[in-house]
């Protein structure tokens, strides 16, 4: 058995290739079969057709080129390579599916006779394809090699299940189709489990979900794979491929099968577009591919959405209706054996006269189906039974409810609105449940305003999911915090009416798409829903202001300074009662966490914590603090001695809250002892490791008289070391003592950063402040570091905020991240005179949003609008190159 594949630098040219005329003709062959399809898909083409256009194609470029090898070779050993040998085209060109730039699977079946000839001819085949321009995977193998590799790996299996004749001897793929039928026969159950295994691992590496905002058009959930799996699965289990043959088979219902059918042109044609546009292999549905897409199709923006989120919206109405036909098709295959079926009918329970519970799933009682499909609230009580209990739905059940689901009346009735609002007052397995009914449309129809969410891209690069799914996320993260052990989980246990909260979390997006703010039609919306739920009045009040003000602690914990009792003040003001506070404050953690993968992580939650609690010591008189509060009252102690020097106790009273909170008592006090002594000149710097949050705690020390300009100084100085800054405490303290605090991420360590990484960053430090140069900035190789990738421009835009600070002024700046821009920001503020106290700096994937608290020279809030003007158009310039596409 001989397996090689060129990826395109696995070969050289081969010295002779240009004497060939037939690798000749292949290169002039493989450049005009790449000008036909491209002037056919722009002739607006099915994309099917010019996928099998182009493995015909491709089928003319082999076959001349083994004929070609064949005339080269020995009489002798051509013939038998004739008579014992044959040219295999399997994987998407055996299915004659080729993209324009796909790979060009080949495997050369031989028996025993070919053995010694078929090793030549295989090397060059390989590599005149290659001389010629191909991209090729090519094995060699006997059928009985070829069985056995099928039998034991279902990506083998699955690849040779569609395999077809180029040239050779016919014989040798039949008894290859032979043999793998044989294997269906005697294990369809297993190789069909196998292949499902296969998919279920690959899908997960490629999103888990079909509402990822940058798919695999191949490989996520829902792309051509699933397509395919589907007729695998039809080949194993009941020897047929085809959709419309499984229809009439009854394998697949007649609207299924078009979805596929549908699906498939789709996204073949798309898939063609991508590749004829990349000028090679290109399956990634990237930000940037998504707008030249929609722009070449000429998709205007309409109704509040661009064309690239219609496109998109188009695109994942597709692969949805692949994902729920292939799943639908798997869970029929799963289905309990007829006897095992008989023994849960027998030994389950009966409940309203309509269903059957247990003991293997909920089903249908014989002759009720019909009324089930036919009412929504019987179609939620099957699925709150299956909640419930913690069972499957019956596949038949479920099969009549989707086929049912389209003739409901589109108005509920007061028992499927009370039937759907008793889902939330059990919210176990809550999420499962809303994806079910909105698998069948029946929550758009309980609550409408959903319909405009199905399939609904944010074209931003914060999110990752379209906003149906991210609304059903952020429920099931909120349940999941009744396992968690921080002090999220111990709020959320605490709360004694859940229901708002997770009615807030499903609605809570489904304003965007709209012209108008999407928080102001949310609450419209919110209102609307209660209303229609029959909410009591007051928890119709609650579900309004959290779906209104869903963003506020978000906004205060992650871009404003927490220490600034204005701002807590007029949060504890907004919310009103401890209860409300505490829905806000999981409704905040489980939006974030639902955006995305890494989105929500120790810091902020500590974050967001220390703004909970201080909020909550306004409303109800305490002051639990999460660490800020704790560690003063320990510092008080240890500086509670006779012996207590007053300059340090001075030093105490002033510290910064961020500070303290990061700090431990006794180096706080090691670190005091060390700033009463710091010379006039001197530059004090510790950089610590905090394992809790996994991030590096950094204070630096200094007097205003050392440098001007410390914030940008210091930011340059981390930025150079491409450390990620996440925030910035500026505090000067009494006789001119500058105490900054940073906490940054150091992506070049999955850790813990070892001692001379910490030592090299105190030098960086140290040399920044004592001579003011431009930093450089580079990046680090690591393989486990975040790269960013390229995105769509993202123009910079500048905010001032006035009214949330009682003494300072706040800048926030929306931009495209790029190195150096944190200190671009602060040099600006520096160059425009303006000194800035406190900094958050957030960064989303490539999007960054800073927020800094800042004041004039003599410490007042900037309210003039020209200067105002002036600072804006300043950020502008400094982050519109880091902004520009290829940056």
């Amino acid at each position: 058995m001989i397996d090689t594949v060129n990826t395109g630098a696995a070969h050289a040219p081969s010295s002779d290739a240009a004497f060939r005329p037939a690798v000749t003709r292949a290169t002039q062959a493989l450049a005009g079969l790449r000008q036909r399809i491209a002037a056919q898909h722009a002739a607006a083409a099915p994309g099917v057709q010019t996928c099998v256009l182009a493995s015909d194609l491709c089928d003319a470029v082999v076959v001349d080129l083994w004929e070609a090898i064949l005339a080269d070779l020995p009489a002798a050993d051509a013939a038998t390579l004739r008579s014992h040998a044959a040219v295999v085209a399997h994987g998407g060109y055996g299915r004659r599916e080729m993209a324009p730039h796909s790979d060009i699977d080949l495997m050369l079946l031989y028996d025993g006779k070919a053995a010694a000839p078929i090793v030549v001819a295989a090397k060059r085949l390989l590599q005149d394809l290659f001389d010629a321009g191909a991209e090729v995977g090519q094995s060699v193998r006997t059928v009985a090699e070829a069985g056995r590799l099928a039998a034991a790996d279902p990506t083998i299996l699955s690849s040779l299940l569609e395999c077809r004749l180029l040239a050779g001897n016919a014989g040798l793929p039949s008894r290859l189709s032979g043999r793998l039928r044989g294997l269906a026969r005697r294990g369809s159950k297993r190789l069909a489990q196998a292949l499902i295994a296969a998919r279920r691992e690959e899908a997960a590496k490629y999103g888990d979900t079909v509402s990822l905002l940058e798919p695999n058009i191949k490989r996520s959930p829902g792309g051509l794979r699933d397509i395919q799996l589907v007729r695998w699965l039809g080949l194993v289990l009941w020897g047929e491929a085809s959709c419309d043959k499984l229809a009439r088979m009854g394998v697949l219902s007649r609207a299924d099968a078009d979805t596929l059918r549908d699906a498939a042109e789709y996204l073949m044609r798309l898939r063609n577009d991508m590749h004829l546009a990349a000028g090679k292999s290109a399956d990634e549905l990237t930000r940037q591919e998504q707008l030249r897409i929609a722009t070449a199709r000429g998709i205007e923006s309409r109704d509040g959405l661009l064309g690239v989120e219609l496109f998109m919206r188009d695109y994942f109405a597709h692969t949805r209706g692949v994902a729920q036909v292939a799943e639908t098709l798997i869970t029929g295959i799963r289905r309990p054996h007829p006897v095992l079926s008989f023994v849960a009918g027998v030994f389950g329970h009966r409940v309203d006269g309509l269903f059957r519970v247990g003991p293997l799933d909920v089903a249908a009682l014989p002759g009720c189906l019909p009324r089930i499909a036919s009412k929504l609230d019987s179609i939620v009580r099957l699925v709150e039974l299956s909640m419930l209990y913690e069972l499957p739905i019956d596949h038949a059940t479920w099969e009549a409810v989707r086929a049912g689901t389209a003739g409901l009346p589109a108005t509920p009735d007061v028992a499927a609105m009370n039937r759907f609002l008793a889902l939330f007052s059990r919210p176990g397995r809550l999420g499962a449940a809303l994806r079910r009914l909105h698998e069948v449309g029946a929550l758009e129809i309980l609550i409408p305003e959903f319909a405009h969410a199905r399939h609904l891209l944010q074209f931003n690069n914060y999110h990752k999911y379209t906003v149906d799914e991210h609304c059903i996320v952020a429920v099931e993260r909120a349940v999941d915090l009744e396992q968690d052990t921080g002090w999220l989980g111990n709020v959320w246990r605490h709360l004694n009416r859940k229901r708002p909260v997770l009615l807030a979390l499903l609605i809570h997006d489904l304003g965007k798409g709209f012209v108008e703010d999407h928080s102001e039609i949310g609450a419209r919306m919110a209102r609307a829903v209660s209303s229609r739920c029959g909410l009591p009045a007051d928890e119709a009040e609650i579900v309004e202001f959290l779906v209104h003000r869903h963003l506020v602690m978000a906004h205060q914990a992650f871009r404003r300074n927490t220490d600034d009792d204005s701002l807590v003040v007029r949060l504890a003001r907004d919310v009103g009662s401890p209860e409300v506070l505490g829905m806000l404050a999981v409704l905040t953690a489980s939006d974030v966490s639902a955006v995305g993968p890494g989105t929500w992580n120790r810091w902020k939650a500590d974050l967001l914590g220390e703004l909970y609690f201080r909020t909550l010591a306004t409303l109800d008189g305490e002051s639990p603090s999460l660490g800020a509060e704790r560690h003063r009252h320990s510092l008080d102690a240890l500086l509670a001695g006779p012996d207590a020097d007053d300059a340090i106790v001075r030093l105490a009273k002033k510290l910064p809250l961020a500070y303290l909170r990061d700090t431990e008592p006794d180096r706080i006090l090691d670190e005091l002892h060390q700033l009463s002594r710091l010379p006039a000149s001197g530059v004090f710097v510790n950089a610590r490791w905090q394992p809790l949050t996994a991030t590096v705690a950094i204070t630096v020390a200094t007097h205003e008289t050392v440098a001007s300009g410390v914030f940008h100084r210091l930011t340059g100085a981390l930025t150079s070391e491409r450390l990620e800054i996440l925030a910035a405490d500026i505090h000067t303290l009494e006789q001119g003592l500058v105490l900054d605090h940073f906490v940054v991420q150091d992506p070049d360590y999955l850790g813990e950063p070892p001692a001379d990484r910490l030592a090299e960053l105190a030098a960086a430090i140290r040399a920044a402040l004592r001579a003011d140069h431009s930093p450089s900035f580079r990046r680090r190789w690591n393989p486990f570091a975040p790269f960013p990738t390229a995105a769509a421009s993202v123009p910079a835009r500048v905010r001032f905020d006035n009214e949330s600070s009682a003494d300072s002024t706040i800048v926030e700046v929306f931009a495209h991240d790029s190195l150096g821009l944190l200190y671009a920001i602060a040099r600006t503020f520096f160059e425009e005179g303006l000194s800035v106290r406190s900094a958050k700096i957030g960064t989303y994937l490539d999007q960054v949003v800073d927020a800094f608290h800042v004041t004039d020279a003599a410490g007042r809030k900037v309210v003039d609008p020209e200067r105002l003007g002036r600072v804006r158009r300043a950020i502008e310039v400094v982050a519109a190159p880091l902004t520009s596409p290829g940056s």
